[in-house]
């Protein structure tokens, strides 16, 4: 009884034609392509500057640029678009333009408070920023040390991410040139409130930073379980593109994925929300 099992287990699982095998080899193939295709776009896309970073680019001042050949100057464009994006994604140049705005108002304060007169102490102020920072409000520099009305320019560049510091400073500094106004206190209690906020953003970012991490987390594992799969020798592409139950685990697995980001996503947004930090 037992001689003959082998013979009955191999009888009820029939090998499959060789045909058969050929086209699930070749479908796991093209499927391998087009992920190993995917990546590459991915990584490709990165290399393309976004809306945010043309508006970064334009808030810089002209004629910075090295010369060179033409190749130099655009690989040299091509390395600054992609730190400025990724310093966009990773929320470092909101961050930093946060903390420019409160120190721009702290010193605008003391400045008017030793007998400055508001265009000079505007320019001492921006004088005491980072590199980056006075290069993005060297506008502003230059309407206070021309005597121009610098509403205007506080306006303009109070539209960029993480700037919005600038705007709140823009209403003071009309609502004292209207009305007499001391500008100095209104200034100071602007800078206090701004470092605040930026104080409990860093918190928040602190006590997000688990459920971040489970969204990269989720991201991530799908595609370091098919690597594992294959290196251990299996066929996961074959099983998941050429089976009944590997599309059916594969739509579920797509599914699950995508409900676990967006919940881990909502989690986030409604943290911020509450918090008047969105």
């Amino acid at each position: 009884m037992s001689a003959h099992a082998p013979v009955a287990a191999s009888s009820a699982f029939p090998p499959l034609p060789d045909a058969a095998l050929a086209w699930a080899h070749g479908l796991a193939g093209q499927a391998g392509c087009l992920l190993a295709l995917g990546c590459l776009g991915v990584i490709a896309a990165g290399f393309v500057p976004g809306p945010a970073t043309v508006r970064l680019r334009g808030l810089m001042p002209a004629g910075g640029e090295r010369r060179g050949g033409w190749v130099a100057q655009r690989a040299e464009r091509l390395a600054r678009g992609l730190r400025a994006r990724l310093e966009l994604a990773a929320g470092r140049v909101q961050g930093r333009r946060r903390r420019a705005g409160a120190t721009l108002c702290g010193v605008l304060a003391a400045e008017l408070r030793a007998g400055r007169d508001p265009g000079a102490a505007m320019v001492a102020a921006v004088a005491e920023l980072d590199t980056e920072s006075r290069r993005e409000l060297a506008a502003l520099s230059a309407a206070g040390r021309s005597g121009q009305d610098v509403v205007p320019t506080l306006r303009t560049l109070a539209a960029a991410p993480g700037a919005g510091g600038l705007g709140q400073l823009a209403a003071c500094w009309r609502v004292a040139a209207s009305t007499g106004a001391g500008l100095a206190d209104a200034a100071d209690r602007l800078a206090a409130a701004l470092s605040a906020e930026e104080a409990l953003r860093r918190e928040l970012g602190a006590q997000l930073a688990g459920p971040r991490a489970t969204a990269v987390l989720l991201s991530v594992l799908p595609v370091l379980g098919l690597g594992m799969a294959t290196a251990l020798g299996g066929s996961p592409l074959a099983f998941l593109f050429t089976t009944p139950a590997g599309l059916l685990c594969l739509a579920a697995g797509l599914v699950l994925d995508a409900v676990g980001l967006f919940w881990t996503h909502r989690m986030v947004r409604r943290v911020l929300s509450e918090s008047g930090m969105e």
